[in-house]
């Protein structure tokens, strides 16, 4: 306990000469918790707060909930060395620190809910107090409980990337997730939550009772000591937080960023088109028809190559690819890669200027759509994947440029799924005389499997449930690639086609495509163009590069380059030909080609 009034302004002095400097660095001179001096400076607040409530609460109670809380706070450092992920001795120590101030700031609350019911003494105004206490305690916890959790059910650390494929799923694709991957260990992990808060609340709960009633004086100093050290603590964690690289709070302030930059992305949409109506170099090559072109693009959804039986594997589930690979007309693109392996991520490159190559933000480039439509073509966009998810993304943003939408799951609800098929029934009604860019977003391979396909599509039957499903919507992903082709094909303006999917699939990870377990099925993706003979004739350049680059290491964040060239606009401002797999000048070739947003070569993920 404090013994005099003089012990308290000495304790009081310390902790609002931290929260000072706190304040100086924070909003002052703006440093942040890697420079050395903040990052101590924070490191003593740490320290000051937990100091001054072991003050208030001393007794051995206190040291075992704080070993506890401690054990449980800096266990995701532990689970991210054993996966090998990088964690150095510098980060282990901020979370340290973060540790100590919330464990402080829990720790004071329950002194003051302590005095509060001693003075009070109400039965139900201590239920309250507990309630409310608990609440706080899983608040505290909540940071690290998420992260232990989802290891115990998935084996690995959940990341910014999972936590934002979540924020822009619905609530019954949420709800197919789970179902595809639910197993037991979830039930373990749900165990595991409640007996971490359960002990961390127990032992908690059991401190602050240390102080002697009859001691008035004492009591009433101890309480504005506790209520001012509070204060402090609520103070710091929110100037903290902000620059905070806690493990799990780094995560979410990462997803956090990214979901701002989709706004960005949004809000800048109409810059963008005013910016392109002022590039008078922006036009059409005129080896192109003057009465009209079409090309499609088909973005399939979750489909390895490796998984192909037109790239090898030892089931024939692309017997029309396969066949049309034989084909003058047909370039199958041997080693493609995706940037990344997940939907928004990848498409935000794909779709866009901005790649793994170059320094242009996502939030300024332009897309394949804006620049398209500025270059005279009339856009579409047609998509069997949901409209809305919790948040909106680049890809709703790009589809909303194009002249029309068409979705067949418009909602944010999933009733009334269509098969891929439907898209072909709700194939745009177009003008054969003008210039038309189709894009057509596919559910392909997304899991569950078996909800992808008709009845009549699940033909495989191996020792592999999950396998055979898979197998059998790569079977109709090739069915309904092909049927958009014979469309195509009907029109006579039809010059070309490109079908990619956004990247790959590995059935027996959670999810499919888990960043945190990457591995090389997730990232070798299909690729193929479709020309018409008019266009070879008429592009023979294009056509003859693109046939002597088929061998070439490519990734699809460069996409964006070889749709400009095939749709053959010219002017596209800053325009690099060196990307352009359909130009004589690509230059990367297979230790250049990257993936993981440029973290990583392709060559580490060969077979």
């Amino acid at each position: 306990m404090i013994k005099s009034n003089s012990d308290l302004y000495k304790s009081v002095g310390y902790i609002v000469l931290a929260l000072v400097i706190t304040t100086i660095l924070y909003y002052v001179n703006g440093l942040s918790l890697q420079d050395n001096f903040a990052f101590t400076t924070y490191l003593l607040l740490g320290l000051f707060c937990l100091w001054g409530s072991f003050k208030l609460c001393k007794s051995k109670k206190f040291i075992f909930a704080f070993l506890v809380f401690e054990i449980t706070y800096l266990s995701v450092y532990l689970l991210s060395i054993l996966l090998s992920l990088n964690t150095s001795l510098f980060d282990f120590i901020k979370g340290v620190a973060f540790s100590f101030v919330v464990f402080s700031l829990l720790a004071c609350i329950k002194y003051v809910f302590n005095r509060i019911t001693s003075v009070a003494n109400s039965h139900i105004l201590k239920s309250i107090l507990s309630i409310l206490y608990f609440v706080f305690v899983f608040v505290g916890l909540f940071f690290p409980l998420l992260m232990i959790c989802y290891y115990v059910a998935t084996g690995s650390l959940i990341s910014s990337d999972i936590i934002l494929a979540l924020a822009q799923t619905n609530g019954s694709e949420g709800k197919e997730f789970f179902v595809s991957n639910f197993n037991y260990k979830w039930g373990v992990s749900f165990v595991i939550l409640v007996v971490i808060v359960a002990v961390n609340y127990l032992l908690l709960n059991s401190i602050g009772c240390t102080s002697n009633v009859s001691d008035t004086k004492a009591n009433k100093s101890n309480l504005k000591f506790a209520i001012f050290s509070l204060l402090v603590m609520i103070v710091s964690v929110f100037l903290a937080l902000p620059r905070m690289d806690y493990l799990p709070y780094a995560v979410v302030k990462v997803t956090s960023r990214q979901l701002d930059n989709f706004d960005s992305y949004k809000k800048q949409k109409g810059a963008r088109l005013e910016k392109l109506k002022t590039l008078t170099s922006l036009k059409l090559d005129d080896n192109l028809y003057d009465d009209g072109n079409l090309f499609i693009l088909v973005i399939g959804e979750s489909e390895t190559r490796d998984r192909m039986g037109v790239y090898g594997f030892n089931r024939d589930n692309t017997p029309n690819l396969s066949k049309e690979s034989l084909s003058k007309n047909t370039i199958l693109l041997k080693n493609a890669y995706a940037s990344w392996p997940q939907t928004v991520q990848v498409l935000s490159y794909a779709l866009t200027q901005a790649n793994q190559y170059s320094s242009i933000e996502t939030v300024d480039a332009f897309s394949i759509m804006e620049i398209a439509k500025a270059a005279g073509y009339t856009t579409y966009w047609l998509s069997n994947q949901r409209k809305f998810g919790v948040y909106e993304t680049p890809i709703t943003v790009v589809a909303s440029t194009a002249d029309q939408e068409i979705w067949t799951n418009g909602s944010a609800k999933m009733e009334g799924v269509f098969f891929d098929e439907e898209l072909l029934n709700r194939f745009p009604k177009i003008d054969p005389k003008k210039n038309n860019f189709i894009v057509i977003h596919l559910m392909g391979s997304h899991q569950k499997y078996e909800k992808r396909l008709p009845s009549e599509y699940k033909v495989f039957h191996g020792n592999d449930e999950n396998n055979d499903y898979y197998d059998d919507t790569v079977l109709y992903t090739d069915h309904i690639v092909s049927e958009i082709y014979k469309k195509a094909k009907s029109y006579s303006s039809f010059m070309g086609m490109m079908y990619l999917s956004d990247h790959g699939e590995d059935p027996h990870i959670v999810g499919g495509h888990d960043p945190v377990n990457v591995n090389a099925q997730m990232l070798r993706i299909p690729a193929v163009v479709y020309v018409s003979d008019n266009y070879i004739s008429r592009c023979k350049d294009i056509y003859s590069n693109l046939v002597a680059n088929r061998d070439r290491y490519w990734s699809n964040d460069l996409l964006y380059e070889l749709m400009v060239s095939l749709l053959r606009i010219e002017g596209a401002p800053n325009f690099n030909l060196k990307l352009d797999i359909s130009s004589k000048e690509y230059s990367l070739d297979k230790n250049e080609v990257l993936t993981m947003y440029g973290k990583k070569h392709v060559t580490e993920y060969e077979k």
